[in-house]
């Protein structure tokens, strides 16, 4: 096994001389024997260790033995050891996340920040072959595309699997032969949890009935397919670079050279994007798709997504952005004697211009708007909402409350914080980006006309 995780590693080029490795280690058979493996290859291939063990305050006094135990087994060894405490099931609770997800989660934050603190230059993970039909089937239950079914990744960035061509028998047998003693985590025999429903009755039931040969053949597909997302995701690179610009972290796409990529290359396209700005975890397949479709539509047509994410059309161009990205303090300007105003939180100016004109066209761009001047009572305000915010619509009696406005558009609750609006007194006369208040409107009885230019 020895000579198997060696030419895994020199495969994939996991390690190189000098390297500081930050190994994540539960206790269990696989991280143990990563870890004895590592330990005893240091030599070999001139590495510094450094282990690393999440508590997560899940199985209380038996978390605790396997922080002890892991601890033991380095300072046997004089590897350094750094152990973690979490409550992953508070944590859970608060983010709105399974406890597998809000585990995963903590780990690989936990694994960044040793990394960063320990000068680690790569972080090592014990995965293996029946890890990664695991996670194949998984991603499959989910529903996926290319990538999920490619598995996990022999190396990710500096993120090392040098097991992942190894059996969990292999695993075990070396343990035994070496004997390695480890721990054992009663929650990996408890069906509550998908991935464990997955390895104990899915994965048995399909050898047992289809092919005995089913994990091997399931990885060596996802290696296939992981090859062939490599080749185009270099495509999808090339194609990025030549009609993406980015700007104040904007990401802007070039209509009319989107419009001519093959579908397969736009929907990565905008998955990378995505990827970058944010979190692809709740972007689904009709998000991609109708950002795609914005290609196709009228200027001003905005979509808004999980995680505070927008994408709008312009004139040429889809744009992608994060509203939700920073918390926006709350703000108010007033607009004295319509001179120009910046508003510093959003990084953003409002114009304003009287005109008098009896003959005009009403702009219907949607950052600059009309409104009869004659009507404004009181000076004008931009701000960020408030409780009780009213506006006037046109097709209800009287006015609706700004929230019930924004539930009715979809509009997430993160990004309405960074809804500039345009006020009267008390009496809101535009959401900025979005209507104008039907009792500010210009009609053919309007006098003066201020427009509001918004850029």
């Amino acid at each position: 096994m020895v000579d198997k995780v060696l030419n895994t590693i020199q495969k994939f080029n996991m390690i190189d001389k000098g390297d500081n490795i930050i190994i994540g280690v539960s206790g269990g058979a696989d991280s143990i024997c990563l870890l004895h493996m590592l330990y005893s290859l240091k030599s070999k291939l001139d590495i510094d260790l450094h282990v690393v063990h999440v508590q997560h305050g899940i199985r209380g006094k038996d978390a605790d033995e396997d922080a002890k135990f892991v601890e033991k087994f380095c300072d046997e060894r004089g590897i350094v050891c750094h152990v973690y405490y979490f409550n992953v099931k508070k944590l859970a609770k608060e983010n709105k996340l399974s406890e597998e997800e809000m585990g995963r989660k903590v780990r690989y934050q936990v694994f960044s920040d040793a990394s960063k603190e320990f000068s680690g230059t790569k972080i090592a993970l014990a995965h293996h072959i029946n890890d990664n039909a695991e996670t194949i089937i998984m991603n499959l239950l989910r529903g996926t595309g290319i990538k999920g079914i490619g598995g996990i990744r022999p190396k990710r960035d500096n993120i090392i699997r040098p097991l992942i061509e190894c059996t969990r028998e292999e695993v075990e047998k070396y343990c035994v032969d070496n004997d390695i003693k480890y721990r054992d985590d009663y929650t990996n025999q408890m069906e509550i949890y998908t991935r464990n429903k997955i390895r104990h009755t899915v994965i048995p039931y399909i050898e047992n009935n289809f092919n005995q040969n089913f994990i091997t053949n399931l990885v060596n597909t996802a290696n296939l397919v992981r090859s062939e997302d490599d080749y185009i995701d270099k495509i999808v690179l090339k194609e990025k670079e030549k009609i993406v610009k980015i700007k104040n972290k904007e990401y802007s796409i070039d209509t009319n050279e989107f419009l001519q990529l093959d579908t397969v290359i736009k929907r990565r396209l905008v998955r990378n994007i995505i990827g970058e700005i944010s979190s692809l975890k709740d972007i689904e397949y009709k998000h991609i798709n109708e950002i795609i479709q914005l290609a196709d539509k009228q200027v001003s047509k905005r979509i808004n997504l999980p995680k505070g994410l927008i994408a709008k059309k312009t004139y040429d161009s889809i744009i992608i952005t994060n509203l939700g990205e920073n918390k926006i303090n709350d703000f108010e300007y007033e607009a004295e004697d319509l001179s120009k105003i910046y508003i510093k939180e959003l990084n953003k100016h409002l114009d304003f211009r009287i005109i008098e004109e009896k003959k005009y066209n009403i702009p219907k761009n949607l950052y600059t708007k009309w409104f009869d001047y004659d009507k404004i009572k009181d000076n004008l305000k931009v701000r960020s909402r408030k409780s009780g915010d009213l506006i006037a619509i046109k097709g209800i009696n009287g006015t609706k409350k700004l929230k019930k406005y924004f539930i009715d558009c979809k509009i997430p609750k993160e990004q309405r914080d960074a809804i500039p609006l345009l006020a009267d007194g008390n009496n809101i006369i535009w959401v900025i980006g979005y209507r104008i208040s039907e009792a500010y409107k210009v009609t053919a009885s309007t006098k003066k006309i201020l427009e509001v230019r918004y850029y």
